[in-house]
């Protein structure tokens, strides 16, 4: 009895070794918006008004890739302290199930820092100095999980399940197989009677092991049939939601004139948020409202506009992002309003973009901005923006439990 037992055991375990190595974790596209704080901060982001999204353990985010070989581009590196640091928390699980705002805020938590280069052909920040920014930003809601995405994932759940429970029936079936009983007995016997050492005892349980091999290795079969069924239905497997979506940012920002580190001082500070709904075959629509505090900020060096103290602006704007099912594209219009609400009479501005957003790989995305700037010069003169900004989420898989 004693013997059967410990034998179950050892399957049992042998079973949660082999699975463990081949658990099942499927690479999700998470980066449907940029996480990027830091950079709105600096007016580098290819977009003002973000959705609330999941996130990777990491983003890198390389603004107006054009500038490289100017030594101008723009770089951002954003973090998840949740995905990145915590010891169990890697799970679609997480994701898929977790839907109280406390859960929301950890896991859509991300820290931001940006760096950019300017010398004296940048237009929308002072040149000749080094520009970095810290900044924060998470979710109070991010939407639920669209009905078949849930159900693909209950599917895979319930066959991953099924293959744990076959393995351990078939495993206990082996033990107490009538060929593997009998050879058992033979060997207790003459193990009793003092022949553990002789050729014969060791040629059966040679026999005994090719047995138990042989029908471990058909068990795995059946492992590896149902391991591809899962595969098959985690293929393209992402995540998209419906629903309200409302999240919170904001940062500050330094400046180092002359390109000195004992020559800086902050350049911006600000806060906003973004809110929206959406709705799962028309797009979605979202809200912008941002309050931004600019000391001392040469940062608009126009002619008509050249500050002696501090001013502070507000801003609020519109974006309609649509992207056509199991597409790899995705477009966007944004239009906002900035009016100076202290320390400036100059009158209101605007701006509006157009991006572009096609995935090349999960988790690589490579976006085109097009549109008007803030920026006064830039507006009488009629030139528009350009940039091309290439995103990479790091640290994007989850695993199946």
């Amino acid at each position: 009895m004693k013997t059967k037992v410990f034998l179950i055991i050892l399957m049992i375990l042998f079973i949660n070794i082999y699975y463990s190595q081949e658990e099942t974790s499927v690479n999700v596209d998470l980066l449907k918006a940029p996480s990027s704080p830091a950079s709105n901060l600096l007016g580098i982001a290819n977009s003002d008004i973000n959705k609330p999204t999941d996130i990777a353990n990491l983003m890198l985010n390389l603004q107006d890739v054009t500038s490289m070989f100017k030594n101008q581009a723009g770089y951002a590196l954003d973090f998840s302290p949740y995905w990145l640091f915590g010891k169990s928390t890697k799970s679609l699980d997480n994701i898929i199930n977790d839907n109280n705002t406390s859960d929301i805020l950890k896991q859509t938590l991300v820290f931001s820092v940006a760096i950019k280069n300017t010398d004296s052909t940048s237009t929308n920040l002072p040149t000749n100095s080094v520009f970095t920014s810290l900044g924060f930003k998470f979710s109070l809601f991010r939407g639920e999980i669209n009905e078949t995405v849930r159900k693909k994932y209950d599917s895979v759940k319930k066959l991953h399940k099924k293959i744990i429970d076959d393995l351990v029936i078939k495993n206990k079936n082996i033990s107490n197989d009538p060929q593997v009983l009998s050879i058992e007995k033979d060997l207790a016997i003459m193990f009793k009677a003092g022949k553990k050492e002789t050729t014969q005892y060791q040629q059966l349980k040679t026999r005994l092991d090719s047995i138990k091999n042989e029908k471990l290795i058909a068990n795995n079969t059946v492992f590896n049939s149902s391991q591809e069924k899962i595969k098959l239905l985690l293929k393209d497997f992402n995540i998209s939601r419906k629903g309200f979506l409302w999240d919170f940012a904001g940062g500050t920002s330094l400046q180092f004139k002359e390109k000195r580190f004992n020559n800086s001082r902050i350049y911006n500070a600000g806060l906003w948020t973004v809110f929206g709904y959406a709705f799962e075959n028309s797009g979605i629509p979202l809200l912008l409202v941002r309050y931004m505090y600019n000391p001392k900020s040469d940062w608009m060096t126009t002619e008509d506009f050249k500050p002696d103290g501090n001013f502070s602006t507000f801003d609020a704007g519109i974006k309609y992002e649509y992207s056509p099912k199991d597409s790899k594209f995705t477009g966007s219009f944004e239009g906002l309003y900035r009016s100076f609400i202290s320390g400036s009479d100059l009158k209101p501005t605007w701006k509006c973009v157009l991006n572009l957003d096609y995935a090349i790989f999960p988790n690589q995305h490579l976006t085109l901005s097009l549109g008007k700037d803030f920026d006064n010069n830039i507006i009488k003169s009629g030139n528009v923006i350009a940039g091309l900004s290439f995103l990479s989420g790091i640290g994007t898989k989850r695993k199946i439990q």
